[in-house]
């Protein structure tokens, strides 16, 4: 009897142990890299994927991605997608290895996934095989996802920083023919200015240390790029006309007509125009309807190197995926007119992201009191002016950890009158290259 159970026990313990093995092991990596059919055929996608999605908890985003989902089937018959809605931390579900096919995240997280956790597939080659048009995507969004050469993430939207404005406060003033898209930055300063004058109201209000509205001052008079260099591996924040722009702002702030969210004396008045991003738009254009104030959209002033911060948030392939033509196809299905028009087209949506689709209404409330609003400020020449509006889509994590964490202080010290501006961001540029420097080296 003591033997018999001493061998089942050991037979247990056998069969535990394969059985652990089998669930710990992982698939095969998937290098993304795939051959083009024969000319005149096509790639067989089909099987089944799942998508994690964590943001589908509510109902409108559950809307926006079941409709993607029922687009893609009726494009791809053959493939069958297990929705996963459950909000999780992808990196705990990447460590387990129950991860989605394709899982949802943020373009921040891109380089974090695609290199530091080495969990996501190289697309760009599915890209050629099923002829995704790479030129019709918005280039602010199309170059988040590219890290180190290879197409890591699909964006699923696109969002650009733009006003929102209290048009009654412009007409009443007298100021409405100074409101119109190709106004400059230096037009607008001056309208802040005459603004300000009035007893209710002054200029405008612009987070200026978020990176989306940063990023395009560092570009107004110097060019898009040139305060950074891959190549070399360092960044300059004080050269040429570089602080220019940051300047004018500053100086706007402290004579009371320009709120940089950093602080700043503007008693009671309200601001005219405030910034925001398409998902802010319904919240923010309720509580002025709820005040019987009439509103409206306008893009953000030109610099002489206009540029708009633009950011999203999307999917990409996980390298383990057993499937990686069905997984490549449906993300690759956001940069389709079928895709972005199922998904944006829903309430849980936001604006699409290719240059086919801007003119288009399904994403502009066609059908309700707003549809007259000017929504094209959401995609005004985003083809030319949307720049990638993250530091962690441009740099390593190093480097854009460390200047996100120190651009509040050095702006609000030259805003306080603590430090020069460009005594701050000289400082700023000799940690960055030091730091840059140490990870290149060790």
């Amino acid at each position: 009897m003591k033997k018999t159970t001493i061998k089942l026990l050991c037979l247990m313990l056998a069969v535990f142990a394969v059985v652990t093995l089998a669930a710990c092991k992982k698939k095969d990596i998937q290098s993304g890299v795939v051959t083009a059919p024969p000319e005149g055929e096509e790639i067989e996608i089909k099987g089944t994927i799942k998508f994690s999605y964590s943001q589908g908890t509510t109902e409108d985003n559950r809307n926006a991605a079941n409709a993607f989902i029922d687009a893609f089937r009726k494009k791809y018959p053959d493939v069958s997608v297990n929705r996963d809605f459950t909000a999780s931390d992808p990196s705990t579900r990447i460590s387990s290895g129950d991860i989605g096919d394709v899982f949802y995240f943020a373009e921040v997280s891109a380089y974090n996934y695609a290199v530091t956790q080495n969990a996501l597939m190289p697309l760009e080659y599915w890209m050629e095989v099923l002829n995704i048009d790479r030129g019709d995507v918005f280039t602010g969004i199309f170059d988040a996802g590219m890290i180190n050469n290879h197409l890591y993430y699909v964006a699923r939207d696109f969002n650009q920083i733009l006003f929102i404005y209290n048009k009654d406060a412009i007409n009443s003033l007298g100021y409405s023919d100074q409101v119109y898209p190709d106004w400059t930055w230096q037009g607008f300063l001056e309208l802040c200015e005459q603004i300000s004058d009035s007893e209710d109201y002054y200029g405008a209000t612009m987070q200026l240390n978020y990176a989306p509205v940063f990023i395009p001052f560092l570009e107004a008079y110097n060019g898009r790029g040139k305060w950074f260099s891959l190549k070399n591996k360092t960044v300059d924040l004080t050269s040429g006309d570089t602080l220019r722009a940051l300047k004018e702002a500053i100086e706007a702030c402290q004579q009371g007509y320009l709120n940089l969210g950093l602080g700043g004396d503007f008693g009671r008045k309200e601001s005219v125009f405030n910034f925001l991003v398409y998902p802010s738009i319904n919240s923010t254009a309720q509580t002025y309807d709820q005040k019987s104030v009439d509103w409206d959209l306008i893009n953000l002033p030109l610099f002489e190197h206009p540029a708009f911060g633009a950011g999203s948030s999307g999917v990409g392939v996980y390298n383990r995926t057993s499937n990686p033509g069905a997984a490549a196809a449906f993300a690759l299905f956001f940069y389709t007119q079928e895709g972005q028009r199922a998904f944006n087209g829903q309430t849980g949506g936001s604006v699409p992201l290719l240059a086919s689709l801007k003119d288009d209404d399904f994403w502009k409330h066609p059908e309700d009191a707003w549809a007259d609003k000017n929504w094209e400020a959401c995609v005004y020449k985003a083809e030319d002016y949307a720049t990638v509006g993250q530091f962690a889509c441009l740099l390593p994590p190093e480097i854009s950890d460390l200047i996100n964490n120190n651009i509040t202080s050095v702006l609000t010290n030259a805003l306080n009158g603590k430090a020069a501006l460009e005594d701050g961001m000289e400082q700023l540029q000799k940690k960055v290259n030091e730091k840059w420097s140490t990870i290149s080296n060790g």
